[in-house]
């Protein structure tokens, strides 16, 4: 890999990623790497009530760690070859990354709150957004989409999960519940469709043993299932909350 692909952005528009060049696939392109380095001096800046715990600490930087598998490993690449990587790859940005960030998030005082049926509509809009045929491949083939995108996904999915942390938890567990159906309904039309949604892959699914179609089904499998399995453990998680709080009422 060359020091110009090495600092370029992860896009449909660079070769396709093969599997004897993937450990070497690393991205250092300064506009997402230097995002990356402000994000991790976040937890030492003073908070609603002092300073950071250390818990808080750790999963801020846990969630740093997450959006640098994302945009700084070979999983970056990848994304730009294959939309099931790019699923896994969305995955992180909009789910685990930014549930492990929101409990610091939330005692910033700048931080915005959302009313809990606001968030889910606008995290659920984005969401569908990502992924409309047009949108999606606009950001992997035009660098100002790509930037957009992904700093718009991961704000919005930020706003989220503060406000569920926020909201009275059986509420909570229902913001998590309507994202599990329709992210699962997204998922499922990926997996069952016969059209090809994101051309955008060409060639670069058959070097990984795919068609573009079963590529495309892969991906509507990973956000059906995997996507699934992690919302209902955060669901589960928040309604529990709600329980021994009762139970200790």
């Amino acid at each position: 890999m060359g020091s110009s692909e090495l600092l370029a952005l992860c896009l449909a528009t660079l070769p396709a990623l093969l599997p004897e060049g993937f450990w070497r696939a690393w991205v250092l392109a300064p506009e997402t790497l230097l995002p990356l380095l402000v994000l991790l001096a976040l937890p030492w800046l003073p908070v609603r009530g002092g300073l950071p715990s250390r818990g808080e600490r750790a999963a801020w930087l846990l969630g740093c760690g997450l959006l640098a598998l994302a945009l700084v490993s070979p999983l970056c690449r990848l994304a730009a070859t294959l939309a099931s990587a790019q699923m896994a790859q969305h995955l992180i940005l909009i789910l685990l990354a930014p549930a492990a960030m929101a409990p610091l998030l939330l005692r910033h005082r700048a931080w915005p709150r959302l009313r809990p049926a606001v968030a889910t509509l606008l995290f659920g809009a984005t969401l569908w957004l990502a992924h409309a045929p047009a949108v999606y491949q606009a950001a992997l083939t035009h660098a100002g989409v790509h930037l957009l995108l992904l700093a718009v996904s991961l704000a919005v999915a930020l706003l989220f999960w503060t406000a569920v942390l926020a909201a009275e938890p059986f509420r909570g567990l229902g913001m998590v519940f309507a994202t599990m159906l329709h992210s699962g309904l997204l998922g499922a039309l990926l997996t069952f469709s016969t059209a090809l949604w994101y051309p955008v892959f060409g060639a670069g699914p058959a070097a990984w043993g795919l068609t573009p179609l079963e590529d495309q089904q892969l991906a509507g499998l990973i956000m059906w299932v995997p996507m699934g399995v992690v919302l209902l453990v955060a669901g589960l998680s928040v309604g529990g909350r709600g329980l021994l709080r009762q139970e200790a009422g």
